[in-house]
């Protein structure tokens, strides 16, 4: 969960410095899609919450770049 965090922090960070490229599109779509697998097993609900957050921030970034393709 750190690492997908991790990456989600760097993806989010990029989208807000620029538009990213094709390759880095599709791993910030897949890492939402892995979000959505693991949140129904993570028990705590502290935990929950802010992988929940980690995941909206994530959905918004791929949103962004949607945008930028208009």
């Amino acid at each position: 969960m750190v690492m997908l965090d991790a990456d989600r922090a760097g993806y989010v960070y990029r989208v807000l410095d620029g538009p990213l490229p094709e390759p880095s599109r599709g791993g910030l779509i897949r890492l939402v899609g892995v979000f959505e697998k693991v949140l129904p097993a993570i028990s705590d609900e502290y935990a929950s919450k802010y992988y929940t957050q980690a995941r909206d921030l994530a959905a918004l970034a791929t949103e962004i770049e949607a945008m930028r393709d208009e």
